[in-house]
């Protein structure tokens, strides 16, 4: 069974007759040989390299009203993962976050201002930073140096 399965049924599990808890999902491995992200929903991941242009590796299930199309939850469709690999060729960062970071940040490109190596360090100022502007959503952060 795919994680995201076990996901949704433990999110599931928490509901009530008055309440159906729903999240997005994000995850992801780094190895020598490559990296791996799987997402449902419009929880992120970017690829910031020391060199050359940061990227998002995930796309949002959301429609044209910018409305989750793909969850985790008592209340949603059969969740369905995206999976996508990158094989990097030089050092860099991979960021997974929630929307409460990423709404902050118009394009992949500006959280390169806040990645500077450290990936403790980052992770608190990238919330902090989520926080000043208002902390309208949770905010989850992830920096996953590479190689």
């Amino acid at each position: 069974m795919h994680t995201a399965c076990v996901e949704s049924q433990a999110v599931s599990a928490l509901g009530t007759p008055d309440a159906a808890p729903a999240c997005t999902y994000i995850a992801g491995i780094a190895s020598k040989s490559g990296t791996w992200v799987s997402w449902i929903g419009d929880s992120r991941a970017y690829w910031i390299p020391a060199e050359g242009p940061a990227i998002q590796l995930t796309e949002d299930d959301t429609g044209n009203l910018d409305a989750l199309s793909n969850w985790l939850g008592a209340d949603a469709p059969k969740p369905t993962p995206h999976i996508r690999s990158l094989r990097p060729t030089t050092p860099g960062s991979f960021v997974l976050c929630t929307d409460g970071l990423w709404r902050y940040f118009p394009a992949a490109e500006h959280l390169r201002t806040k990645i500077t190596g450290n990936p403790d360090r980052d992770t608190r100022a990238l919330v902090q930073y989520a926080l000043d502007c208002g902390g309208h959503d949770n905010i989850t952060v992830l920096i996953i140096p590479w190689p």
